[in-house]
């Protein structure tokens, strides 16, 4: 039988078949990617001018089976699972037959009603997919920690799984997901954690040209963390001259070259995304 596992923020997640035991879990569908073009029309040429392309909300379908032994029963399982899926913010959802591959979602308003003469139902509830593609329940750096998780069709090597942890000023950093990481346009979790001694350390992608450079002093206790495009020192922001660059991954292998730093110590966490 599988599983189906809910998880709001600042929560441990829980397998709501071991909480709901009159709740059987049945199956999870999800829809289609939605692309949403942006053009742009230039008066007197022909067509249009394809400006950007993001992956708007699309749609999830867990279907369920509710058993009652009577009515008071069938209402008290259904008031339950309407409890744990229900939330003014979106919720974390995947099943056990694709653990590798989470969904940020609302679940859209949906009858429960029992069949006719019965105290038991199956019933497809939806979800829109807030997040606009699935990701992976854990980071990048997390990845040993979780091989439970994986399976084919991550575009992993599960016997021989990628670092993320570096200790050199030249390095790859591997991106398996579906789409680049891009953490200024699209928003994208990227968090680099640096530790060494230096001044005026950059950090470059030469797979994709992006970039960055923190014009600061950096000593063996310090620590510089850029959360997506923002930068901070021993966990302070500002008072750091920057070039306001970022860094995106490109889809596979990034080569990564640090300058200006020795004793290189470095972690790139990101969840992995999927369509």
């Amino acid at each position: 039988m599988s599983d189906f596992f809910v998880m709001r923020k600042g929560h441990d997640e829980l397998n709501l078949s071991d909480k709901l035991p009159s709740v059987r879990f049945l199956e999870l569908n999800v829809g289609a990617p939605q692309l949403t073009p942006t053009y742009n029309s230039i008066q007197g040429s022909d067509g249009q001018l394809l400006q950007t392309v993001s992956f708007n909300s699309s749609t999830a379908v867990a279907s369920f089976f509710i058993e009652g032994r009577n009515r008071s029963e069938f209402n008290l399982a259904k008031s339950a699972l309407q409890r744990e899926l229900y939330a003014r913010a979106p919720i974390r959802i995947r099943s056990s037959d694709d653990p590798g591959k989470a969904m940020w979602v609302l679940a859209n308003p949906t009858d429960i009603n029992p069949l006719a003469n019965s105290d038991d139902v199956k019933v497809d509830l939806a979800f829109t997919i807030v997040s606009g593609t699935k990701l992976t329940p854990f980071n990048s750096d997390e990845l040993v920690e979780n091989q439970d998780k994986l399976s084919f069709g991550m575009n992993l090597d599960l016997d021989n799984l990628p670092s993320y942890h570096f200790n050199s000023n030249n390095f790859n950093v591997f991106n398996p997901s579906d789409l680049e990481i891009d953490p200024y346009i699209q928003h994208h979790q990227l968090v680099w954690t640096i530790k060494g001694t230096g001044q005026s350390v950059t950090v470059s992608n030469a797979t994709n040209g992006t970039s960055f450079t923190a014009n600061t002093n950096l000593g063996s206790s310090d620590t510089l963390t850029m959360n997506g495009i923002t930068l901070a020192k021993n966990g302070t922001q500002g008072g750091i001259d920057t070039d306001f660059g970022h860094i995106i991954l490109a889809r596979g292998d990034n080569n990564i070259t640090i300058t200006g730093l020795s004793n290189v110590d470095v972690t790139a966490s990101f969840p992995f995304l999927y369509f």
